[in-house]
């Protein structure tokens, strides 16, 4: 069997896995605690969400599907077979708060500068009121400057920005962040509160350091890296990013 058929059987049968889990979590949901049943309508959302997004981009690579479908069985399982389930990581357990930010009317060599300063390579664009309206990444900055051919002081952040923001809720599961990582095919999200101003920011390498780090949470994050790694890293041509929402 070729790798895309090896691939397209691991599909169907962590689809066919997660099914059945499923149905016997419905099945015997009336024999568990409120507390599992409130778990189990969570999980529930995640696996909409998850069926949605097959249906919705066909090309979704299969290590994602594969990763997304068996964590999502594993958490049924444990919670049918009435284990004590281990609390899901979540964006506030992994984001950077009160990130560092420019305006759109500031010029590229003062948001150049805080790159270099703060040693990252993305700066979160925000309105008067504090609200994400773009990202800004030092890749940016060099395509303009090599573009238009002036200095980055005659440049605005907002001619350079990226628009299309997708964002994230800092009590969204690590499944939601690095399935809206794949999906979006971003490494970095802004996490904004419930009013949609900014409060952090997470990244890929976040959640890679804690892949490598000898604690409980650290299993979730090396299932699934690889499988989001393929998605963003997947070639989709005539894939348009996410308008500004949040990931939840």
């Amino acid at each position: 069997m070729g790798m895309a058929g090896h691939f397209t059987a691991d599909v169907n049968q962590v689809l066919q896995d997660l099914a059945r889990a499923r149905d016997e979590a419905r099945l015997r949901a009336h024999l568990l605690g409120m507390d599992a049943r409130r778990r189990l309508t969570d999980l529930e959302s995640e696996i909409e969400a998850f069926e949605h997004k097959l249906t919705s981009r066909g090309d979704w690579v299969a290590e994602h599907v594969v990763a997304t479908a068996r964590g999502l069985t594993r958490a049924v399982g444990e919670l049918v077979a009435q284990r004590p389930e281990q609390e899901p990581t979540r964006v506030r357990d992994l984001m950077k708060r009160d990130p560092v930010t420019c305006g759109p009317s500031d010029d590229l060599s003062e948001a150049a500068k805080l790159m270099w300063e703060g040693d990252f390579g993305v700066v979160p664009v925000v309105d008067d009121q504090g609200r994400p309206i773009g990202m800004l990444t030092d890749r940016d900055v060099c395509m303009a400057a090599y573009k238009r051919g002036v200095s980055l002081r005659e440049l605005t952040v907002e001619s350079a920005m990226s628009r299309s923001v997708a964002s994230c809720r800092p009590t969204d599961t690590m499944r939601l962040l690095m399935d809206a990582m794949a999906t979006y095919q971003v490494r970095r999200l802004p996490v904004v509160d419930d009013a949609g101003k900014l409060v952090g920011i997470v990244s890929l390498a976040d959640i890679a350091r804690l892949a490598q780090a000898p604690t409980l949470l650290s299993q979730e994050a090396r299932v699934w890296v690889p499988g989001v790694l393929a998605g963003i890293s997947e070639p989709t041509p005539n894939y348009q990013r996410a308008p500004a929402q949040a990931a939840s």
